[in-house]
């Protein structure tokens, strides 16, 4: 599922700033060679379901003045880790509580990294 977050979506920063900052919020990332993608798992314990909040980002052609490469942050999705007894019609719903959770968490990353990287 697709989330809406206008404020984080398209912005462009240091890969080292947004790295940082998302570490620091308890994402981990993957991606390898390739641009990195950001995920942090949201447990539900009212349905023992896990769902992932992923950022991905796309390489930008510009880099900082220091020759640092800069990220562009795509649009995040939520979307189930594992279905532990899900019908199927159950899988595609994301309860309210745990789209909430996730606008909220993306509401304060999209502050932090608003900011100039150079700011502390």
């Amino acid at each position: 599922m697709r989330l809406k977050s206008k404020n984080l979506t398209g912005v462009v920063q240091p890969l080292s700033y947004v790295d940082k900052m998302l570490r620091q919020q308890g994402f981990h990332r993957s991606g390898g060679d390739s641009p990195p993608t950001y995920d942090v798992v949201i447990y539900d314990s009212a349905t023992s379901t896990s769902y992932f909040l992923r950022i991905p980002t796309n390489y930008t052609s510009t880099t900082t003045g220091k020759g640092e490469l800069t990220v562009k942050l795509g649009h995040p999705y939520l979307e189930a880790k594992f279905y532990m007894h899900a019908t199927a019609e159950d899988q595609f719903v994301i309860p309210k509580e745990i789209r909430e959770a996730a606008e909220h968490k993306l509401a304060e990353i999209a502050d932090y990294l608003s900011r100039p990287a150079a700011q502390p």
